[in-house]
This record gives structure tokens, sequence and C-alpha cells, in this order.
């Protein structure tokens, strides 16, 4: 396993140990859902399905992109 992705394993862990994740409200069932939970002053993000793989975003990351996501910056029909 790499240095990476152990440290990511690690990271994991420990996010699921100490926080509660939440699901998407538009999640049915065992689908792939966005989970979220907070840490302290950052986001953290995964799917349901691939929990060992957490995004974390700071305060500043995560107001850029929910900002992106109103402001239709991410569309695919753009």
């Amino acid at each position: 396993m790499s240095h990476i992705k152990e440290l990511m394993l690690a990271r994991s862990q420990t996010i699921r140990a100490e926080n509660a994740w939440c699901r998407s409200s538009r999640c049915v069932g065992e689908a792939h859902c966005v989970e979220w939970c907070i840490l302290g002053g950052a986001v953290a993000l995964r799917n349901s399905r691939d929990p060992e793989t957490v995004l974390t975003f700071d305060a500043i990351e995560w107001k850029n992109f929910t900002d992106g996501v109103k402001g239709n910056e991410f569309s695919l029909l753009n």
C-alpha cells in the first residue's frame, strides 16, 4: 500500500470514529450517496460506497466550491 493511501485510510478511520457523517437528502436506499461531516473549520466529503476516500475542504475552499455550484460553474450543459 502506498504511503498516501495509508495516510488517507488512517485519516478516514479517525474521521469516522470522531465525527457523525450525514447523508444527502437526495440519497435513496443504498445508492451512491454524498456524505459529509464538519471537522472543526473544515468540511469532509465522501461517497458512501467508498468511505475510505475522503475529500476535505477548508473554509475558503468550501466557500469557493459552493459559490461555484450556486453560480452553475459546474453544469455539464454549459
